[in-house]
């Protein structure tokens, strides 16, 4: 007789989403503050740049991104095939999206230098919300 091994995986419950969502916000505000610190320490002048002037501004603006990529997986995962992949591709969209305001929307002392850091940022705060993300997630489902 042959055993088959096979593997049940439960999908993480609510206060594990919790949890990996806090540790993505947590990581990402850091990971962004400290990239507008240095960028400003570089080039003091795009402070003057309405969306570099707050750091708490940019820790608001980087946990909520952070709490509806959280829900938005959630839901994938509990709905959806392939929530990881769809995950990742409607994030790289949302990303290119996210630049289009830096550079079009009218703030003065806008600069292409000052527009590059935010949309820099933006990259950050990504980068460090997917992996955080996607990282947990998987650490759930071993």
């Amino acid at each position: 007789m042959t055993m088959i091994n096979s593997q049940i995986t439960t999908q993480p419950d609510r206060n594990q989403w919790i949890r990996i969502g806090l540790v993505a916000a947590v990581t990402s505000i850091l990971a962004v503050l400290m990239t507008q610190w240095l960028a400003i320490a570089i080039w003091p002048d795009i402070v003057l740049f309405k969306p570099l002037d707050s750091y708490p501004r940019t820790a608001i603006f980087t946990a909520i991104p952070t709490a509806v990529a959280t829900a938005l997986f959630a839901w994938l995962a509990a709905y959806k095939p392939q929530p990881v992949q769809t995950f990742l591709k409607i994030s790289v969209v949302v990303l290119l999206l996210s630049f289009i305001p830096d550079y079009l929307l009218p703030v003065p002392h806008k600069t292409v230098l000052a527009s590059s850091v935010a949309a820099f940022m933006h990259l950050v705060a990504a980068a460090v919300i997917v992996t955080v993300l996607v990282v947990g997630y998987r650490q759930r489902m071993e």
